[in-house]
């Protein structure tokens, strides 16, 4: 059995311990259940150089050495309790994630709520995620409003977020209290923008073939207006479809027809029929953002779902969030790895 393996063990036992001692809740108010506290390193240090003095003060029979290892030992004591009793008075919850794409951080809005008691919790905050050694500080003594918490989102996806990790050594650092609080606010992490020119459907038309489904229907263009104003030169990239062929059959010059007085269009976006779905939700996620800025009416088709064509900030919130909630294939899986 190797140590890896007793690691990894170890770690889901003591994840498992961690859910049944403090459940998800959607906030918390600290208790004995959800804290722990242990003496830091500077608190073992202080503890040892007490009890020196202890041990040369009964050896030479000196009483100030003994009276002030009492004092020290004491203080120690009094120390945990005063500790506790501060970590005791955080009453915290989380507010709404802002979305954010794949890649990017997301920011947690703390609420460091009116604690209970009549005296607040003091001192620096310490906050991290589960397993992430990363700690963010967050002066208590200062704090006004929710303080955001930068939590780098790598993955598309709706989840939850790893447990918080909060922990304080208020007032002079002899020890550590922690608690580890699993919140139940989702995260929606949107994929990653990828550059992309995918066409707007006219039609929805749905086909069964071989118990799948695909689109079929007229492409449109995002940038094509409805009055024409002038014939150009036909350049490598420009659509076909503005093509002039009666005057290249009549001339063999091919040139363009250009338009001005442009109108809205309206139509569905779909997934592009390639192997990696990760990368045609990618590239949906640009072309939706594409489609918005420039005020065309559209839709969304993707296997698990159909939304109407519309154009607004919270139905382009909405396209945005059925990507994000798309499921994960193995192949985006093996990716991840």
């Amino acid at each position: 059995m190797s140590f890896a393996y007793l690691q990894q063990l170890l770690s889901v036992r003591q994840e498992k311990w961690i859910n049944r001692r403090i459940p998800e809740a959607v906030r918390y108010q600290l208790d004995n259940q959800s804290i722990f506290i242990l003496p830091t390193k500077f608190g073992y240090v202080f503890l040892l150089f007490s009890v020196i003095l202890f041990v040369f003060g009964t050896n030479y029979y000196s009483q100030p050495l003994i009276m002030l290892s009492i004092m020290l030992i004491a203080l120690f004591v009094v120390h945990m309790f005063a500790s506790f009793l501060n970590f005791a008075r955080l009453y915290v919850s989380i507010g709404n994630i802002q979305p954010v794409y794949a890649g990017t951080t997301a920011a947690i809005p703390l609420h460091i709520l009116p604690s209970q008691s009549a005296r607040p919790t003091r001192g620096t905050l310490w906050v991290s995620f589960w397993e992430i050694k990363r700690y963010q500080s967050i002066e208590l003594d200062t704090l006004e409003g929710p303080a955001n918490i930068r939590y780098f989102a790598e993955n598309r996806g709706v989840s939850q977020l790893p447990r918080m990790t909060l922990q304080c050594d208020y007032p002079l650092g002899l020890f550590r209290c922690w608690t580890h609080l699993q919140f139940t606010q989702p995260l929606t992490v949107y994929p990653q923008l990828i550059v992309a020119n995918l066409p707007l459907e006219s039609t929805i038309k749905l086909s069964q073939v071989k118990n799948s489904t695909h689109i079929e229907g007229k492409t449109l263009s995002l940038d094509q207006p409805d009055d024409f104003d002038s014939l150009v030169t036909f350049q490598h990239g420009d659509p076909m479809h503005s093509v002039a062929w009666k005057y290249l059959a009549k001339t063999g010059n091919m040139l363009r027809k250009r338009f001005v007085g442009a109108s809205p269009q309206q139509g569905y976006l779909s997934l592009p029929m390639h192997s990696n779905v990760e990368k045609g939700l990618s590239q949906l996620a640009y072309q939706i953002n594409q489609c918005h800025n420039k005020h065309a009416i559209y839709g969304l088709y993707l296997p698990t779902q159909t939304i109407v064509p519309n154009h607004s900030e919270a139905h382009k919130q909405a396209c945005l969030a059925a990507l994000a909630a798309y499921p994960i294939t193995r192949q985006a899986y093996r990716d991840g790895q």
